[in-house]
């Protein structure tokens, strides 16, 4: 399951319309298998996001990290990993701590989705 498709993409994340096509399926990928991985599984539709247009815009972005980290290190022509640039002071070890909170409110609707309500009726059954 893809949360952002391929055909999709372009339309959140330019760049990407003219990238190589195996470039774009490996990032694409990983993006959309972190998010599922960070929310737990396919989250319910969000009040908020019926169309899920925020939710393809965050897979987008981390489509761009992932991707942009990757080019950043890799010598084009040779493949060596290099730095790219010495590291700023304050610059984020982890840039995808800022995917990591754009998931919660999926994540945190996805788990709610799978805590079974035993309260339903008002009544409580206890095991014994």
């Amino acid at each position: 399951m893809q949360l952002l498709k391929a055909d999709e993409l372009p339309g959140f994340y330019a760049p990407a319309a003219v990238m190589q096509v195996t470039d774009v399926s490996r990032f694409l990928d990983r993006a959309n298998a972190y998010c599922l991985s960070v929310i737990g599984g396919i989250p319910p539709v969000l009040p908020w996001d019926i169309d899920q247009h925020n939710l393809k815009s965050i897979v987008a972005q981390c489509f761009e990290i992932m991707a942009e980290g990757e080019t950043a290190q890799t010598d084009p022509v040779n493949g060596n990993i290099t730095e790219a640039a010495p590291t700023a002071a304050g610059k984020k070890t982890d840039p995808l701590l800022v995917v990591d909170k754009m998931l919660l409110p999926y994540k945190l609707a996805y788990d709610d989705s799978m805590t079974p309500n035993d309260q339903a009726d008002g009544w409580m059954f206890l095991g014994g």
